[in-house]
């Protein structure tokens, strides 16, 4: 009996053995596989639902010992109330001497308010030397407006700085004023706001063509149904929204102008773009932010060549960035010579072969301006980041009804982007530069 016990022991681990072999065997040739057919893999496991195992992961919640947080105390005290009590809330007994006094400080608001409805009797009297009839202006209000600025403003921060549509905008100024607004009147809102900050939106075009260093991307927009194309130009603490039918280089020219020798942009790789740098005689600085996810993606698609140059690029750009842009001309050159050696390399597919090429033989001199200039950015990601707020605007709206709905969002938006980016109150903003358009 206990020999067969033993024999069949023995059978077993040697058949444990084998199936791990088989198990090890099985798993390499997996890996080969997900090597070879990466795309596939992924489409699998977004297909199953089938997510990557985590070895580690940072716990959740502030690290112990950490001190709490609470709500910073306001600076100033509008009102102060002394609270008193005479009887003790649970048995009714009389109370003592005051023992000490709780401060606690509360923030609050009215919920709702009154709208004020003015009737200005205006007098107008005859001047003799003009030969006509004048007339004192009526203080903050537009021509022809219905609405006082106050009204007019807010309805603008709502509906593009908090991208509210027009009816969430009819019901709360219902809801907390008792105001009744159409739809179309917030329309007509807008578009009497659009003229009224014109000159202020023509000087935010000078600022952006007169600056060293710009940024600029693009994205679709909709009007009336048709393709057109969102642009954003970045410049010297100035966002600027333009949104024409066209995205090639004549929309960036007709806003920098064809003199831009010396001048820096910070793009992607578009190629509408290179045509402007050539037309407009920009020296260009392509987005890094750009070029590693495109290789990437040539890393999820192609296999170990594919993860060895995207490997090889995030090393050149951080060292890039290490330099914190007071690298010199010898270390730029290092690094162009760094993006070199990627071509040299033998590459079996042509798509990775003719991405490192066009890197080096193409665009390595606009790679690495970033390194020796602090004025200029290695990524173009403010773009981006700004070019989201119209993206998410056409996602709720579905684009704009008509080309003079899209000027007007365009220039509205490039007034409110414009004062969040100097991080200052839009509201406040706002009312400053409508009654002083030419202040900067």
């Amino acid at each position: 009996m206990t020999n067969e016990k033993d024999e069949r022991i023995r059978e077993l681990e040697e058949e444990n053995i084998n199936l791990k072999t088989k198990l090890k065997k099985i798993e390499k040739e997996f890996e080969e596989f997900k090597a070879n057919h990466t795309v596939t893999v992924s489409n699998l496991r977004r297909a199953l639902n089938i997510k990557e195992n985590v070895e580690s992961r940072k716990p959740l919640g502030a690290p112990k010992g950490h001190a709490g947080y609470t709500r910073h105390v306001p600076d100033r005290i509008d009102v102060v109330k002394l609270l008193t009590i005479d009887k003790c809330p649970t048995c009714s007994s009389p109370l003592s001497d005051t023992q000490e006094i709780r401060e606690r400080v509360v923030t609050d608001i009215a919920l709702k308010s009154k709208i004020v409805n003015t009737k200005y009797e205006i007098q107008r009297k005859y001047c003799a030397k003009c030969d006509k009839i004048v007339e004192p202006e009526v203080p903050n209000v537009l021509s022809h407006a219905r609405y006082g600025l106050n009204i007019m403003l807010l309805v603008m921060y709502l509906k593009l700085g908090l991208r509210l549509p027009a009816n969430k905008i009819r019901d709360f100024f219902w809801t907390l004023y008792s105001l009744s607004m159409s739809e179309g009147e917030v329309t007509v809102i807008l578009r009497q706001l659009a003229n009224a900050f014109g000159d202020y939106y023509a000087m935010l075009e000078k600022i952006v063509k007169l600056a060293g260093v710009k940024h600029t991307d693009s994205t679709s927009w909709r009007v009336n149904g048709k393709n057109y194309f969102a642009w954003v130009f970045i410049a010297f603490g100035v966002v600027l929204y333009k949104i024409r039918r066209r995205n090639n280089a004549k929309v960036p020219l007709s806003v920098f102008g064809n003199k831009q020798k010396g001048n820096t942009l910070v793009i992607d790789r578009h190629s509408a773009l290179r045509s402007l740098a050539v037309k407009a005689g920009f020296m260009l600085q392509f987005c890094w932010s750009h070029i590693l996810t495109d290789s990437k993606t040539l890393a999820e698609a192609f296999g170990n060549e594919g993860r060895y140059v995207h490997k090889k690029l995030k090393e050149i750009y951080a060292l890039a960035k290490s330099l914190n842009h007071e690298g010199t001309a010898e270390q730029v050159e290092q690094l162009k010579a760094e993006v070199l050696q990627l071509t040299l390399r033998h590459y079996q597919h042509s798509t990775i072969r003719r991405f490192v090429n066009n890197l080096y033989y193409r665009d390595v001199e606009s790679l690495f301006r970033f390194v020796t200039d602090k004025t200029i950015d290695s990524t173009n990601n403010i773009s981006e980041r700004h070019l989201r707020e119209l993206v998410v605007i056409r996602k709720i709206s579905n684009g704009s009804r008509s080309a003079r709905g899209a000027n007007a969002t365009a220039m509205l938006m490039s007034v409110i982007q414009t004062l969040r980016i100097r991080k200052q109150n839009v509201l406040d903003g706002l009312c400053r530069i409508v009654n002083n358009p030419s202040g900067y």
